[in-house]
């Protein structure tokens, strides 16, 4: 178990931080703050590994898709990329509100929970099973969810709708693959601190380049330190990150990066609220936002993350180049909540339930592959084939048992709380191997016919030890994607596409009946056009996306994150994004999501009912402005559709617009921004299910400092 994070704790890695920046500062500044250095030929190879094909700030290369560094206009389905700079510009202290400009992401829909990395892509919860680090799965199991800091990244892609051909355990509704911030050519170094709402406090630091004249060996260190309250009384948000990384690449055609971090984190649980007096009227006014129904120094989440792995490609000529990435990743949670299970007639006291989790996580995944590309005629051929091997495993043991009731209007804390009973100790196991092909043909240089094919099998055990059972399930599948693409004049694509996926999914149900395997199945049009002369590009999409097996939390035991499995779900949509530099001065970007969702097949009685936290429309905008003198603004909107609560849609969330704001000014080696989300302080229901409510995100106001050399 891991030990209480406090101010103690964060000292000493503050202090290190703070040692490794003026070392290597002093590195640097006497190597010259301001020298750029001519880049050698593998200098400049090692280049467009990092910034994946921008053109002056809008990525228009991605490497999801195809495995490669590829042209988004050529691959026949919806992609966006948010790169450093993005999200340098907004600041989102996670990944969820990273994404809260994006084109068909639904996120926050469950209120302030920074236990997991939560959201939602085409009408389907993506957040536990489509988060990729380096193009390798981070799968969440029970509560051992892979949360990821925004500032350890160089890029966020997500690629919508079913890319189990060439990524496996992928959700049906899309992926979102983490780039890791990896050494770069040159040299660079910075040192950020940040204080901002519920006294954040915080430091950061990025320094990395070559540790030899010529460029063989690359390095980077990136490093945070974080110590905040949270939006909740009583909780805190704390948080320490260290990546360091290292690149060998002694040649134009050979790199290999070590890529490893590790991660603690101390934050809130979730907590519910009644829904009369935040979701209805109550006879005594509104609940705090801020309102804590547990217990002060027991309610707890602490996670410890640790991963180590490499990257590595070879270029053997040039129609022939090899790639593996690999990856060993582990998770410790420590977990403690008392939450409400119901409201007393005086509609002022709920009772509580004592939960507590002890659990743990290890993934191993390699994916290897080979590219082979050739010229038959007037046909461009790009050949990628490979074999990816996964294990994960996810055990531990969960307690329950009752806590004292709770007055939520004028709460008195202290009372004795009792140590809860075990009634789970499980241990699951998935194991995954896939092999994988996709072909791409380019027929005088204007059609592109992508197919892609994939066979996997899987085996899940899972050990019961608290009722001294087991048992084991296997499956086998094979899954394809099929698109067509014509290249038209100044960056203009059209495709069709049609693609399947397949994911096991490993746990139980709380009575201990295994899960099946989700499948899906999707028909995509759409158009992609990123102009030639200009930094900008747009796409438009409707799709047709279907789900069986659907996995969701079962209404009666939501308190422990048990879930069950539905019959089909079908969702319809119509996706619009744009982001572009319009001048050296204005940056902007916008989307609009429609989705017209359905439960198709169910055993509750819900179907043709709209499936539940999935809004009909969701909008946003953000625009950007630089000035002369250093100076720069920028002000988002962003609108959240409505949505029901429940499958059955009897009650609905309603719809929200809100607003986010920054301002900054560059001077010489300082920059300076001040970013505000939710501007207007709206206050706002993340969602309400079976009489419980919990608040979303408030305004929260940051200003950094950030020193570069």
């Amino acid at each position: 178990m891991r030990h209480q994070l406090n101010k103690q704790d964060l000292t000493p890695l503050a202090r290190a931080v703070a040692s490794a920046i003026l070392l290597m500062g002093g590195y640097h500044m006497n190597a010259g703050a301001s020298e750029v250095e001519a880049a050698t030929p593998a200098e400049a190879t090692m280049a467009t590994v990092v910034v994946q094909g921008q053109a002056d700030g809008v990525a228009k290369r991605s490497s999801v898709g195809s495995k490669g560094d590829t042209s988004i206009i050529e691959v026949p389905q919806s992609i966006s990329v948010l790169n450093r700079e993005r999200l340098d510009a907004q600041k989102a202290p996670g990944i969820p509100q990273a994404l809260r400009y994006t084109a068909g992401m639904q996120t926050e829909s469950f209120g302030v929970d920074p236990r997991f990395d939560q959201y939602m892509i085409r009408g389907f919860e993506t957040g536990s099973n489509g988060v990729f680090r380096d193009g390798l799965n981070l799968p969440t199991r029970g509560f051992t969810g892979f949360t990821m800091e925004p500032y350890g990244l160089e890029s966020l892609e997500v690629l919508r709708g079913p890319s189990s051909v060439m990524y496996g355990q992928a959700e049906v509704g899309g992926m979102v693959n983490a780039v890791s911030k990896r050494p770069t050519a040159g040299r660079l170094g910075e040192v950020e601190v940040t204080y901002g709402s519920y006294d954040r406090k915080q430091v950061a630091a990025d320094i990395g380049g070559p540790l030899d004249e010529q460029g063989v060996w690359l390095y980077r260190l990136t490093m945070l330190a974080r110590e905040a309250k949270s939006a909740i009384d009583y909780t805190k948000d704390n948080r320490q990150y260290f990546a360091p990384s290292l690149t060998w690449h002694p040649d134009a055609d050979t790199t290999l990066t070590l890529l490893a971090y590790l991660q603690n984190d101390n934050v809130p649980p979730n907590f519910y609220l009644p829904s009369v007096g935040t979701q209805k009227p109550g006879p005594y006014g509104q609940i705090p936002a801020s309102r804590f129904v547990g217990e002060p120094g027991l309610d707890h989440f602490k996670t410890e993350q640790r991963s180590v792995g490499y990257v590595f490609e070879k270029r053997f000529s040039p129609a022939w180049k090899v790639r593996q990435n690999l990856r060993y990743a582990t998770e410790k949670v420590d977990y403690h909540s008392l939450y409400m299970t119901a409201l007393h007639d005086d509609l002022r006291t709920i009772d509580r339930a004592n939960f507590s989790a002890q659990q743990k996580a290890r993934v191993f995944a390699a994916d290897q592959n080979v590219e082979w590309t050739s010229r038959f005629g007037n046909i461009d051929n790009t050949f990628v084939a490979g074999i990816d091997y996964s294990r994960a495993v996810q055990e531990g043991q969960n307690y329950l048992g009752e806590a004292p009731a709770l007055d939520v209007i004028a709460p008195v804390y202290g009372q004795p709380v009792g140590v809860p009973d075990k009634y789970e100790d499980k241990r699951s196991t998935l194991t995954q191997t896939g092999i994988y092909a996709q072909n791409q043909m380019k027929f005088d240089g204007q059609y592109l016919l992508t197919a892609g094919l994939r066979r996997d099998r899987s085996n899940i055990d899972n050990d019961d030890y608290f009722n001294a059972a087991k048992n084991s399930q296997k499956d086998n599948a094979t899954t394809g994607r099929l698109g067509v693409t014509w290249l038209g004049p100044n960056g203009v694509s059209p495709y069709l596409s049609y693609a399947t996926s397949f994911r096991p999914v490993m746990g139980q149900t709380f009575d201990g009946r295994n899960f099946v395997p989700e499948k899906g199945k999707q028909v995509e049009l759409g158009v992609k056009w990123a102009p030639l002369d200009r930094p900008a590009l747009l796409t438009a999409a409707v799709f047709d996306l279907r789900k069986s097996n659907v996995l969701t939390a079962d209404p009666d035991h939501l308190g422990v994150g048990a879930q069950i499995q539905r019959g089909e779900v079908r969702v319809r949509g119509l996706e619009l994004e744009a982001e572009a530099k319009l001048d050296k001065n204005w940056k902007v970007n916008g989307s609009f999501t429609g989705l017209d969702a359905k439960i198709i097949r169910n055993n509750d009685g819900n179907e043709g009912k709209r499936p539940s936290l999935v809004p009909r429309v969701n909008l946003a905008g953000w625009a950007e402005r630089s000035f002369d003198g250093g100076w720069r603004a920028g002000l988002g909107v962003r609108r959240i559709g409505v949505s029901f609560g429940d499958d059955a849609n009897t009650f609905e969330n309603p719809g929200v617009t809100l607003a986010d704001a920054a301002l900054g000014y560059r001077f010489g080696h300082w920059d300076f921004a001040l970013n505000i989300n939710n501007l207007t302080n709206k206050v706002y229901l993340g969602n309400c299910t079976d009489g419980t409510c919990n608040f979303a995100a408030q305004r929260q106001a940051q200003i950094t400092a950030r020193y570069v050399w």
